[in-house]
């Protein structure tokens, strides 16, 4: 007996921004940023956490029809309609990847996808064009604070750098509880006071069970998740967006003064939108737990 599965990469990445999982405030934030035609986004996450599919669903927000889009990735996994995709052939050194991604801004494109920032040489070619291009670019980072740091180092000059920075996107993988067989319990005080949860605010989560009860002494594997526990899953998102006074502050080389700047504009941490999920009963503390043991926060 065998069983072949394929994955259809283009069903799972084309999916629209706002149903990536990004909070509402987040996404309000973001939209703007996309609809405004310069400036660079950087999308950062460990490897195997989604990043091909968000720097695609970015890409895919804006209409190839009316607007010039053209990426250079790695690898192109899926097709977009409309949009200028070449590929980087493996092995390609960093000198060729500036001198084919300078041929393309020749050509003054309206937006621009690099799937991987490797090298300083690119990033200042970006960060010297972000007035005229939006650019998309995807880093191997933990978390916005780091991207921003790899930023700046590869660009060299920290008002350039400041000035031509839109956003950085930071994101993990969670699974979906499933709905039919989660089991809801009420927290002891001490593990949300260590999750920096309200007591008062969080009455019960859920964790995952994979069972169904039968009869008062029987349970079976439930029959949608097929006793795994877990159905699918969703992204979970930090997003840093800068505006003008951001930029400014960052300019200045004063990080602390920004990222207190950025949380007074409600930004909001990688591991608080997590718990906030398990709290909605979306998915279990175990399973953010899992997912964030490499966020050293």
């Amino acid at each position: 007996l065998s069983l072949v599965v394929e994955i259809d990469r283009q069903q799972l990445s084309l999916m629209r921004p706002e149903n990536l999982g990004f909070l509402d405030s987040q996404y309000a934030q973001l939209s703007v940023v996309l609809d405004d035609l310069k400036h660079v986004v950087l999308v950062a996450c460990p490897s195997h956490q989604g990043l091909t599919s968000t720097l695609g669903s970015l890409v895919s927000h804006h209409d190839p029809y009316t607007q010039s889009v053209v990426t250079l990735e790695d690898e192109i996994e899926v097709d977009l309609e409309g949009v200028s995709q070449e590929e980087i052939e493996p092995g390609t050194d960093a000198e060729t990847v500036e001198r084919r991604l300078a041929a393309i801004l020749r050509a003054e494109p309206a937006v621009v996808m690099l799937s991987r920032l490797t090298d300083p040489s690119q990033a200042r070619l970006v960060a010297e064009n972000a007035g005229d291009t939006k650019f998309y670019l995807g880093l191997r980072a933990d978390e916005t604070f780091g991207a921003l740091k790899v930023w700046l180092k590869a660009v060299g000059d920290t008002k350039q750098a400041a000035s031509a920075l839109g956003a950085i996107v930071s994101q993990r993988l969670v699974r979906r509880i499933c709905q039919t067989c989660r089991v809801a319990y009420r927290p002891d005080t001490s593990i949300l006071k260590k999750l920096n949860l309200p007591s008062d605010r969080v009455p019960q989560l859920f964790k995952h069970s994979g069972k169904v009860m039968v009869s008062k002494d029987r349970t079976r594997p439930c029959p949608e998740c097929h006793g795994i526990g877990y159905r699918g899953r969703s992204g979970v998102f930090e997003v840093m967006v800068l505006d003008d006074e951001a930029r400014g502050v960052l300019a200045t080389g004063q990080l602390n003064q920004f990222r207190a700047h950025l949380r007074r504009r409600k930004m909001v941490y990688l591991q608080e939108v997590a718990l906030l999920k398990a709290v909605e009963g979306m998915t279990s503390v175990s399973e953010v737990n899992r997912s964030l043991a490499t966020d050293k926060r």
